[in-house]
């Protein structure tokens, strides 16, 4: 059995250089790895909303709770790597984004 989905593709909501202010990160240094992470975020945010996200959204006219989460979540792919309790952090900021997103996704079933 073959499973399909959809899920849409949005423009980037976050620049580099504004995800460098949430993350208090002032050097040139790290952008490579934070345009990594930022991007990252956005898609297992695009995945998690699946068709509930709105093609047309932009970085100014995307909920603020979904911009924040994809912010959220790049912040601890920055700060969570290697180890347990880095697992566990990680899982955590995963939690925190599913709680963040719940409003936005359809329950019924079709």
């Amino acid at each position: 059995m073959t499973l399909w989905y959809s899920r849409v593709t949005l423009p980037p909501l976050w620049t580099v250089a504004e995800a460098k202010v949430h993350l208090h990160l002032t050097s040139t240094d790290s952008d490579a790895d934070v345009s990594q992470k930022l991007a990252a975020a956005q898609n297992a945010i695009e995945a998690k909303l699946g068709t509930a996200a709105d093609p047309a959204w932009t970085a100014t006219t995307v909920p603020p709770l979904i911009r924040h989460a994809v912010v959220v979540l790049a912040d601890a792919f920055m700060e969570r790597r290697g180890g347990d309790e880095a697992a566990k952090q990680l899982m955590a900021a995963y939690e925190t984004v599913d709680v963040m997103l719940s409003q936005f996704r359809d329950v019924s079933v079709g």
